[in-house]
């Protein structure tokens, strides 16, 4: 029965020209790639073998991610004032806003502030970022 089903299983693969090395390698990138989606940077895949260098390039993508953010708030920061603040700000203000995020964006971005997107791309082969920890540092900023 079991030799029925093996042979069955690759009279089809080997039908339709899929070689077990190439299942064995698909299944090995799908348990290995991860896949970040944003709405700022696009997809963007983990597919390092190394933890550390995985790591590297997930910093590096929330680094991208959180830059083109600060980009957008820069454009406009009185909005952002009066939309999260109902706040206006003079133009000295302005400038040190403006300041502090520019001093943002140059910094490395600090993992520790971002453990749970960090921990859902541990956990999950696809993780869709939404700005919500990244506003919150942007605002520990801005109101510190």
């Amino acid at each position: 029965m079991i030799y029925n089903i093996f042979t069955n299983i690759f009279s089809i693969l080997f039908a339709n020209n899929i070689s077990i090395y190439q299942i064995c390698l698909s299944m090995q990138t799908d348990m290995l790639m991860k896949t970040i989606e944003s709405t700022l940077v696009g997809q963007k895949f983990i597919t390092a073998r190394n933890k550390a260098v995985r790591l590297f390039q997930v910093k590096q993508i929330l680094n991208q991610h959180r830059d083109l953010l600060i980009n957008k708030l820069l454009n406009d920061i009185p909005y952002y004032l009066a939309f999260k603040y109902h706040a206006r700000a003079n133009d000295n203000e302005l400038a040190q806003i403006k300041s502090k995020l520019i001093d943002l964006q140059k910094r490395d971005l600090d993992l520790t502030n971002y453990a749970s997107i960090v921990e859902q791309i541990k956990r999950k082969s696809l993780v869709k970022l939404n700005n919500q920890e990244f506003y919150k540092e942007i605002d520990q900023l801005l109101l510190g």
